[in-house]
């Protein structure tokens, strides 16, 4: 995937950003920085990747951690500050942090610190990462290809948006609004340093098979049944090929790509 840089994964204990962590790794990424409030599973991932053994240019793959809350902006900073410091730089961010949840009986009865605590770790989240990062990104010089040796950008950060970024679903009115504004804010700040060397792009997915998802065995089993009848290829996705569309944006495959979503979500939002 021509990623030989430093990564950082938000949302890197489970799930999609488990899988984006182990792709770096796997793709040829010299170091992985992970970040997530679970400080516990943070450790077991960082033992999983380093038994992997991944060696890019002969190296070991260099993976560090750090409890970070992305809606907490001096935790954001000083664990930016402290991958830079062990690394040296940074060249991808993959913001995979993000919380959900359902609000009975729809928008009018959303209570407010529900409301406020999904836009704060979905968009205000997203905001003090891409923050964080960019500003470290613009000082440095830009990455060389792995394939062909061609300079590159200076660093790439992909915001993860979702299905619903475009689409509604129903009881969903804070996640909903949370993901359209990281659409917008990835338009926007993408158009800020595209000539700079810096791009921004987010990834939107679809019905996808985490450990959110099938820790309640009801809430799945209703997700299948809706994505039969809603989702062209008629399944639900795997967080490898979440993590797959994100390590595509993040490297030089896409080199020519800044401001775009891309929805990875087996045909859901074509229709």
């Amino acid at each position: 995937m021509d990623v030989p840089g430093y990564a950082l994964v938000t949302g890197a204990a489970s799930g999609i950003g488990r899988a984006c962590a182990n792709t770096f790794a796997r793709d040829g990424a010299a170091g992985v920085a992970l970040f997530d409030v679970c400080l516990e599973a943070l450790h077991m991932d960082k033992t999983e990747i380093e038994q992997k053994q991944y060696t890019p240019q002969g190296k070991p793959c260099r993976v560090v951690i750090h409890q970070v809350d992305v809606s907490k902006e001096e935790q954001v900073t000083q664990a930016v500050k402290a991958v830079v410091e062990e690394y040296g730089r940074l060249d991808y961010v993959a913001n995979a942090a993000g919380i959900a949840m359902k609000h009975a009986g729809g928008a009018a009865f959303a209570a407010l610190n529900d409301w406020q605590r999904v836009l704060d770790v979905n968009l205000t989240g997203s905001l003090l990462v891409l923050k964080a990062a960019a500003q470290v990104m613009l000082k440095q010089e830009p990455i060389h290809s792995s394939i062909d040796g061609r300079p590159l950008q200076r660093g790439t950060i992909v915001l993860f948006g979702s299905i619903q970024s475009v689409a509604g679903i129903p009881l969903s009115t804070a996640y909903a609004a949370s993901k359209a504004g990281v659409l917008g804010l990835t338009r926007s700040a993408s158009e800020d340093y595209a000539k700079d060397g810096l791009r921004i792009n987010a990834i939107c997915p679809g019905y996808t098979e985490t450990p959110l998802t099938t820790m309640n065995p009801g809430v799945f089993k209703a997700m299948e049944e809706r994505v039969l009848v809603a989702v062209p290829m008629m399944r639900v996705g795997k967080p490898q090929e979440i993590a797959d569309g994100v390590v595509y944006l993040a490297g030089g495959r896409s080199s020519f790509v800044t401001g775009t979503a891309l929805m990875v979500d087996g045909g859901y939002t074509e229709r």
